[in-house]
């Protein structure tokens, strides 16, 4: 009795007092205890009854075996109030019910099993091995699997089974992760399918870590989704697989090494990829890598790079070959960059959108190059409060384009300086010469070299400094949501000279990796295929539970500060490394990451003289001189410097001493007769988007008309239809009738790839030659491209930065619906 629960012995007990009183109650003839006997026994059978009705015979079973003792012994007491007197019988027959009673326990014994009983039936080996796992695990409570069976042999783990539910009940939602950590393989090899001809009760479950689904090995899925023709890596074969248990923060991997013929390089697709192996995208969690004709692939469990490291100053130092830890790469490695190229380059670029941590990763730039004893000058466009608190810890920091303007001149005027310094000492303005290395950062690079007034003369020097710089260790970084070089002469020299230093491409607009990364770093990216960053982990649903109605209120981790660091050769997924940065001015953990002693790097006492008596060391917050007046000079300015950094900006075109005309004020000057737009941005020197801007707010206060789609008239002048010696054809007609839809999607090609091919036109569109000609001749006719040269590509007329007003225009020509 012991071992026995306590309801058990209570039934126990209750059963010895029933059969007391079934010995003696029937004889008093009391009809109280008649009547109670007769309720509870009739009751239990009217139950009974009300089960069979269901005909849900196991239940009905079940109910019977807890009525037996109610019914039996109101059978009992009733046999014993009918006979008369008391025979010797009674007290033997109650007694005998008790016992039998007690021994059966048919109330508990449905529910209570005896411990010498309670012990798995796991059948043994393999099969057994995998129930007792899925019961552990509890993926889904209440489920059980039946029918394990191995699907290549028995020295591969791989098998299907069936998840079954209890009767009248579906197979709960089960959680495929949930599923993979159960038998310790990645997510991607678990999947849940339906059983033809089978309700939901009952679920077919596969797990195959080395086999694709429906069977077959590794092998054949890489080359049936992988390696065919327009698949996510064309032609490529598998070298070796292998797969890594979880270790620290790190998740399990598998990894597959793959090479494409020799002399040919590999290109991955990522979003192919990540439908290839039934992940998406948004996870993070299938990361590739293109090394020449080598492609690493890598599977995580789960996304690596969620959590972010914070930075210090043995992680910003820079190591024996010069390279300091920007962040953390995500096989949980150091993600190193040089702070020179193999060139003794300071150049670099850092790209990433509002809210990717481009500030962040400034900052830690910013850092380590002052921990490296260089000094650092920082610009923007506009003022920011994150960038304010970095300004405190380095030699110069503001924003706008008049400090840019003075800034660049200053570091033009420096290279002369150590110009001599060098003829005269031999120093090589390396990171170890006592005259340290400056780094010239650029933030918001388009804006600055977009400015009416100063944007030329800022691409100018830029230029200057870029090629000429690094013999006088002088560095450039751009910076920016994208990058657009097209204003700096030596681009392709450029290309060649910061792709070999430091790049850091964090998420960036309308990421979809390859063309759209090279797009956004104007280039420096070079070939390279960068995976698309989402703004946050795990940030999209399935279908499928859409389809299920299922419901996702939480929203995924940020990924602010996940990236790619980018050299000449490929590009490496990481996540930089985290500083406090608040946005209010309040304390940050800059402290931290600077020189411990608080010193700021600067240039050395007779730099600074020589700049001085030049007249360029100032807040660098006066105009800039014109350059046109004697008075300039003596107030300040800038006179000619010699040596072969030298360069002085041209003068700016003024109207007056004191004022200089603004692009408006060109536009109303030149706007004399009814014009199209095409003639006023001939005569007016500015960029075509910021003339239609111009054109467009005159025509708002007032000061032009619109006399049709593209033609301007000054106010007040009595215009009728467009000008028909100007040879532009009217709105909505193109040359020969080519269709308008065409010529948008002609000028939208255009415009963003900025090559005016006819071949290109033809194979992009699918038209035939002659027609692509047509439609490059209503651009032409438009203003967007020049005229024809032979078999070359038409020069380009329209900057990227003027795209959107420009296909806007052309949808008004063509009474076309904007495109949302």
């Amino acid at each position: 009795m012991r071992k026995l629960p306590l309801r058990a012995k209570t039934e126990m007990a209750a059963y010895g007092a029933s059969a007391a009183a079934l010995a003696y109650v029937p004889s008093i003839e009391s009809m109280p205890a008649h009547a109670t006997v007769a309720t509870v026994s009739g009751g239990c059978v009217w139950w009974l009854y009300r089960k069979v009705k269901t005909r849900d015979f196991r239940r009905t079973i079940r109910s019977a075996q807890r009525m037996l003792g109610p019914v039996t012994g109101g059978v009992l007491y009733a046999a014993a109030a009918i006979v008369p007197g008391r025979p010797w019988w009674e007290p033997v027959a109650a007694l005998g019910w008790g016992a039998a009673m007690s021994a059966a326990l048919p109330v508990t014994r449905s529910t209570w099993t005896p411990p010498d009983t309670i012990q798995a039936a796991y059948p043994p080996g393999f099969h057994g091995l995998v129930m007792r796992l899925w019961d552990t695990a509890e993926v889904a409570p209440d489920t059980w699997l039946e029918n394990v069976e191995q699907t290549i042999d028995a020295a591969h783990p791989d098998f299907t089974a069936s998840v079954v539910a209890p009767a009248g009940k579906p197979v709960p939602r089960i959680d495929l992760v949930a599923a993979a950590a159960a038998f310790g393989v990645p997510a991607a090899c678990v999947t849940i399918d339906e059983i033809p001809g089978v309700g939901p009760g009952r679920l077919r479950l596969t797990v195959a870590p080395t086999t694709r689904r429906g069977g077959g090995s590794i092998e054949d899925m890489w080359a049936d989704r992988v390696a065919r023709p327009g698949g996510a890596i064309p032609d490529s074969e598998i070298v070796r697989v292998e797969s890594f248990p979880a270790t620290g923060d790190l998740p399990a991997r598998g990894m597959i090494l793959a090479q494409v013929e020799p002399g040919e390089l590999a290109r991955i697709s990522h979003a192919q990829l990540c439908s290839a192996f039934g992940v998406q995208p948004e996870e993070l969690r299938l990361v590739a890598e293109a090394r020449g004709r080598e492609a690493l692939v890598t599977l995580y469990e789960s996304a690596p790079l969620k959590a972010s490291r914070r930075a210090t100053r043995e992680l910003l130092t820079l190591d024996a070959y010069g390279r300091y830890t920007i962040g953390t790469a995500h096989d949980g490695s150091d993600a190193k960059v040089h702070m020179q190229s193999a060139a003794g380059t300071l150049h670099g670029f850092l790209v990433g959108v509002t809210g990717s941590g481009k500030t962040v990763t400034l900052a830690l730039m910013c850092a380590a190059w002052a921990l490296a004893g260089l000094a650092t000058w920082v610009t923007s466009a506009r003022s920011d409060a994150q960038m304010s608190a970095v300004g405190r810890h380095i030699d110069r920091q503001n924003a706008g384009p008049v400090f840019t303007w003075w800034m660049l001149k200053t570091a033009i005027a420096l290279m002369d300086i150590r110009g001599e310094i060098n003829a005269e000492r031999g120093h090589d303005f390396s990171a170890h010469s006592p005259y340290p290395g400056l780094v010239l950062v650029l933030d918001e690079f388009n804006s600055l070299v977009g400015d009416d007034s100063l944007g030329d003369d800022i691409a100018h020097m830029t230029d200057v400094l870029a090629r000429e710089g690094r013999k006088f260790g002088i560095g450039i970084v751009f910076a920016g949501q994208s990058l657009n070089l097209s204003k700096l002469g030596g681009e392709a020299s450029l290309r060649d000279q910061v792709q070999g230093g430091i790049g850091v491409v964090l998420r960036i607009a309308n990421s979809s990796g390859g063309i759209a990364a090279r797009q956004a770093t104007g280039g420096l990216a070079g070939d390279v295929d960068l995976a698309a960053i989402p703004d946050r982990f795990n940030a999209s649903m399935s279908l499928m539970d859409r389809m299920h109605g299922a419901t996702d209120d939480v929203p995924g981790d940020p990924t602010q500060g996940v990236g790619h660091t980018v050299t000449g050769s490929g590009a490496t997924m990481m996540r930089s490394l985290y500083v406090h940065l608040p946005k209010d001015g309040s304390s940050d953990g800059l402290g931290e990451i600077f020189p411990e002693d608080g010193s700021i790097n600067c240039l050395t006492d007779r730099e600074i003289d020589a700049l001085t008596e030049l007249g360029l060391w100032h807040d660098w917050t006066m105009p800039p001189p014109s350059g046109n007046d004697k008075d300039d000079r003596s107030g300040g300015g800038t006179p000619g410097f010699s040596g072969v950094g030298s360069f002085a900006p041209p003068p700016l075109p003024v109207q007056k001493k004191q004022q200089k005309a603004t692009v408006k004020d060109k536009v109303l000057a030149a706007v004399d007769r009814q014009m199209t737009a095409k003639e006023v941005r001939a005569v007016v020197d500015a960029a075509a988007g910021t003339v239609r801007n111009a054109l467009s707010d005159l025509v708002t206060d007032g000061r032009l008309r619109q006399v049709d789609h593209g033609v301007y008239a000054p106010a007040g002048q009595d215009t009728g239809a467009a000008d028909q010696a100007t040879g532009q054809p009217a709105a909505g007609q193109t040359p020969d009738g080519v269709d308008g839809a065409l010529v948008v999607e002609a000028a939208t090609l255009i415009i963003s790839s900025q090559f005016g091919s006819q071949s290109m036109i033809q194979r992009k569109l699918r038209v035939g030659f002659a027609l692509a000609g047509r439609l490059l001749e209503a651009l032409e006719q438009r203003g967007i491209v020049g005229p024809a040269d032979g078999s070359k590509a038409r020069d380009v007329l329209v900057r990227p930065d003027a795209q959107d007003d420009v296909l806007r225009e052309l949808r008004a020509d063509f009474a076309l619906a904007a495109d949302d």
